[in-house]
């Protein structure tokens, strides 16, 4: 098991990196950390939850589609009309998704503790999706979701009235992140946690060498 745990360093070192060069969502950090600190867990290719305008056939697809607005911390009526302006191939999908973690467990036990905690703050659409070398994958979703189809004109009073509701459709998300980082910070202790300290650099690692875990 000691690679399990080369795996979980070199998602942290990830992390540090996406930070720094301003790839991280900008408001997930905090969250990503608590995971980390968790001693079984880490988490890979995570979203803290964000706003998108998609231009595709259908919202669902990913071929002859293309993500032409997207925002981690919500939507301005300027941002929607200037999208709209710039014409479309297929139709303009207004897309809001709540946060999204993907989780790796060391154990079968942490990927259920993983599980319970989620879903006692809202995170009832999760669930394990496979295993393999990196351990037990776990995917935690919550049910906030938007989709609507964009018309080609808006007036100000209407645009408004849809980023309004937009953002209040994030916000909900980020509630439920907010208390996603309070359980898995409350739920630390002396037996599941690692201690994360700065480097010289001034970035986190882990305290120990966490290749020599067993």
């Amino acid at each position: 098991m000691n690679n399990w745990f080369t795996y979980k360093q070199r998602a942290w070192e990830r992390v540090i990196r996406d930070k720094e060069i301003g790839y991280l969502d900008p408001d997930i950090f905090d969250t990503l950390e608590v995971f980390f600190k968790r001693r079984d867990t880490f988490t890979q290719s995570s979203c803290s939850g964000r706003i998108t305008i998609i231009d595709a056939e259908m919202p669902w697809e990913r071929k002859n589609s293309s993500v032409v607005f997207k925002n981690h911390l919500g939507i301005t009526v300027t941002d929607l009309l200037e999208t709209i302006n710039k014409g479309k191939v297929w139709n303009l999908w207004l897309v809001v998704q709540g946060p999204i973690f993907h989780v790796y467990t060391r154990t079968n036990e942490e990927a259920w503790n993983i599980l319970k905690l989620a879903r006692s703050v809202g995170f009832k659409h999760s669930g394990v999706l496979t295993v393999n070398e990196k351990g037990v994958l776990v995917e935690l979703r919550t049910g906030v979701k938007m989709v609507h189809l964009l018309k080609d004109n808006y007036d100000e009073k209407e645009a408004n009235e849809l980023v309004v509701i937009a953002n209040k459709v994030l916000q909900k998300g980020k509630e439920k992140l907010r208390k996603l980082k309070e359980v898995v910070e409350n739920s630390l202790n002396s037996n599941n946690s690692m201690e994360l300290r700065k480097n010289s650099e001034g970035n986190s690692e882990f305290q120990y060498n966490i290749n020599k875990l067993s």
